[in-house]
């Protein structure tokens, strides 16, 4: 591309598709090329985007049946292989969250996307936090004092000093 001098555009080129790695560009292209995913989510379930990430969630109750969402999957994975935007299955999960005195063993329906079999968890991480399906942070919690300890004692085993001053500042 070459920079016209007596003006402040550069020469039109023709792309076919894609955007360069790095451009400040892209990430505002990809949300304008993904922003319509949510017209084909039907009533019911709501869907939420984060950069390359969406969320779908719905409340089953007398009006709505689990086979509503497994139809919000199949129309997002026919939305998505119509503007040839592949997704990745082996990344999605489900997650019942029921409430605190409720067990969720008796669901069973079977998500899938493009044949692809969802495993169903009892906890996920999103966005660097990680919850359970009572949306409880205790896994989130466990890690983190996990990690805190594994650096605890990397400092006793590095310190011959056990001056509490010096151990704190270096932890």
């Amino acid at each position: 591309m070459t920079v016209c001098q007596s003006c402040d555009s550069s020469s039109a080129v023709c792309v076919i598709n894609g955007v360069p790695q790095g451009s400040v560009l892209r990430p505002v292209l990809f949300i304008v090329y993904i922003n319509d995913i949510c017209e084909v989510v039907p009533s019911g379930v709501t869907v939420k985007l984060f950069a390359d990430d969406a969320k779908l969630y719905s409340v089953f109750g007398n009006t709505l049946a689990p086979d509503c969402l497994q139809n919000c999957l199949t129309a997002i994975s026919d939305w998505s292989n119509h503007w040839q935007l592949t997704l990745s299955p082996t990344k999605c999960s489900v997650l019942h969250v029921m409430p605190a005195g409720v067990s969720c063993t008796n669901i069973s329906f079977p998500y899938h996307i493009d044949n692809v079999a969802l495993p169903v968890v009892d906890f996920v991480t999103d966005l660097g936090v990680t919850y359970d399906n009572k949306l409880k942070f205790q896994p989130h919690i466990d890690r983190i004092v996990s990690k805190a300890a594994l650096h605890a004692k990397l400092i006793l085993k590095c310190f011959q000093s056990r001056d509490l001053g010096l151990l704190s500042r270096a932890f």
